[in-house]
């Protein structure tokens, strides 16, 4: 079985996300029913939309940066597009979850009739005091579990750029080099050639050519060991 791309990983994850939040609600939702206090847990639920949302447009942004540079086929960029057209839908229902429940907390809060009691919905309904405990726990859990997958999906983003990051920056010590070498390798050639002028001009017999031959085999010896030590 062939390895996922991060893409794939980073949608199960905004998947697993979703689930997390809307166990948050339900949870959230059963605190209002029961009048307990469910601020922290609203505060939570906020957050986690927010991440929830940031972490959508990441995934959209990179989908089309893969099109873009023809790493997808149209076939696989249409089925991902589906994909997060289905999550927006998720992030649209889990929104008015959220806000209808709060809608319907504060109407039941105003109610003249203290006899009023919210009926319970099917997932509360015959379930102790302990087993919704128990419930909420695994709420937690699962949500829990979602955050620190894509913790772990960002450590590792990280460390790849970080890797990219030293990788250029050591390509550019080798080019800086190379530069500097190149440059006083290039004013050894001129020194050297100067020199061989100034003695041609000097020596106008066979012994003055033998003498420039002389000179710029040396030299060419010593760029070379110079290139090479160096």
């Amino acid at each position: 079985m062939g390895k996922k791309d991060s893409w794939i990983e980073e949608f199960e994850a905004l998947g697993q996300s979703g689930d997390a939040i809307m166990a948050l609600v339900t949870e959230r939702n059963r605190l209002l029913r029961s009048g307990g206090d469910a601020l922290k847990v609203s505060a939570r639920i906020r957050q986690s939309q927010n991440n929830f949302s940031y972490d959508l447009t990441a995934l959209q942004r990179d989908l089309e940066r893969d099109r873009s540079s023809k790493k997808l086929s149209p076939k696989e960029y249409d089925r991902r597009r589906n994909l997060l057209n289905e999550v927006e839908i998720r992030k649209k229902e889990i929104q008015k979850a959220f806000e209808d429940k709060g809608k319907t907390s504060l109407m039941s809060s105003g109610m003249s009739n203290p006899a009023y009691e919210p009926e319970e919905s099917e997932n509360t309904v015959g379930y102790s005091n302990s087993e919704l405990t128990a419930q909420q726990q695994e709420t937690m859990n699962v949500q829990d579990d979602g955050l620190k997958r894509i913790a772990q999906i960002v450590r590792r983003q990280k460390k790849i750029g970080i890797a990219i990051g030293d990788e250029i920056d050591g390509q550019n010590e080798i080019i800086d080099e190379l530069t500097d070498r190149t440059e006083a390798t290039a004013g050894r050639i001129s020194r050297q050639t100067r020199a061989v002028n100034h003695v041609s001009r000097k020596e106008g017999s066979v012994c003055g050519y033998w003498v420039t031959i002389i000179l710029l085999f040396v030299a060419i010896i010593s760029m070379v060991i110079w290139t090479v030590t160096g």
